[in-house]
């Protein structure tokens, strides 16, 4: 009797460890080449898959990353980029659906800080009081003040 009771709250417990995989992307797809774009057999497909979905997209050129976007209309933005001053400079695409359109920014401008885009202007910004860069160059100059005050006392 026991022994029962102890594999039901086991099975509680590992239920309640379980990851959160999925909780914010929501659908992602291997590296496609930008003809798949203008073909009439997936674009009906295309549009049904990222229809209502916000999402993060790579546009590749050859095998080097060149620009990472995030939008609310995955399709129609990546189809623009064909056209806007990205067109011709790019040849494939990962799209990433992301449920929760309120991280978008924050995960853009991670992507930015972990890899160069050279298709991009912005890399994406933090504010002030999260700039950890900031916080260090503060406690630097508290530090070099004492020091100045024990350098002056010793010459």
């Amino acid at each position: 009797m026991k022994d029962t009771e102890n594999k039901k709250v086991a099975r509680k417990k590992r239920r309640r460890q379980r990851s959160g995989k999925g909780a914010l992307i929501k659908g992602m797809s291997r590296r496609l080449p930008s003809e798949i774009l203008d073909s009439d057999v997936f674009a009906d497909h295309l549009r049904k898959m990222m229809r209502r979905y916000a999402g993060i997209y790579a546009l590749y050129r050859e095998k080097r990353l060149y620009y990472v976007g995030l939008t609310r209309n995955l399709l129609n933005r990546i189809k623009w980029h064909l056209k806007d001053r990205h067109g011709g400079k790019w040849d494939s695409f990962i799209i990433f659906r992301i449920q929760r359109v309120h991280y978008l920014k924050d995960i853009e401008t991670l992507i930015h800080r972990l890899v160069d885009t050279p298709g991009n202007r912005q890399k994406g910004k933090v504010p002030r009081d999260a700039d950890l860069n900031r916080a260090l160059r503060e406690v630097l100059a508290e530090h070099k003040r004492a020091i100045r005050g024990i350098e002056k006392a010793l010459h």
